[in-house]
């Protein structure tokens, strides 16, 4: 079972079959895909929906995804994905996406810095990585204030060439700071 976090201002939930309308807005906003991808299409953002809810399900899941809430019941702002790295076991990428009007609130940093709490007080993982478009400039102020650092372009070119990928160690995290927030359950 997927354990929630919390923030001072965020709940953030294990993504249920009951979100698909978020994820679906989400991934099929122009505004929101600007510096990700293309937008999906309707029917393209339903199955990709069906496959995240298939990647949850499995044992152990293949991927983690939480539901940005304000606290509170005020609403639902993004998602949050932790996706291992199979050929690299201990690293794993991060990616928040926040709906429109959510954005440089600082709810993308909360939601990290509480996934690094959890994933770093796990024995075995030892990275978290991220990628954003370049000249995405909230992106870029996001990862230097968490404390991610650039890796080189050569292994952006493999992936999205047009994106920037930056990693965080866990000895890097553990000596910038205590945990931030709430411990996690032992069953995440």
């Amino acid at each position: 079972m997927l354990a929630d976090l919390y923030t001072p201002r965020l709940h953030l939930r294990p993504l249920a079959p009951s979100d698909e309308r978020l994820y679906c807005s989400l991934y099929t906003d122009p505004a929101v895909m600007r510096d990700v991808a293309e937008p999906l299409t309707a029917d393209a953002a339903a199955r990709a929906f069906r496959t995240v809810l298939g990647q949850l399900a499995a044992r152990p899941p293949r991927s983690r995804y939480w539901v940005l809430g304000l606290r509170g019941d005020r609403g639902d702002v993004g998602l949050m994905a932790w996706m291992p790295d199979r050929g690299d076991p201990g690293s794993a990428e991060v990616g928040v996406m926040l709906a429109g009007g959510a954005g440089c609130r600082g709810y993308a940093s909360e939601s990290i810095a509480a996934l690094a709490d959890a994933v770093f007080a796990r024995p075995g993982e030892r990275r978290l990585w991220a990628r954003h478009a370049r000249g995405n400039g909230p992106a870029l102020g996001l990862m230097r204030r968490l404390g991610f650092v650039p890796l080189p372009d050569a292994n952006a070119a493999a992936t999205i060439p047009a994106s920037q990928r930056w990693q965080l160690d866990r000895q890097a995290w553990v000596d910038r700071r205590e945990p931030a927030f709430a411990p996690v359950a032992a069953s995440w």
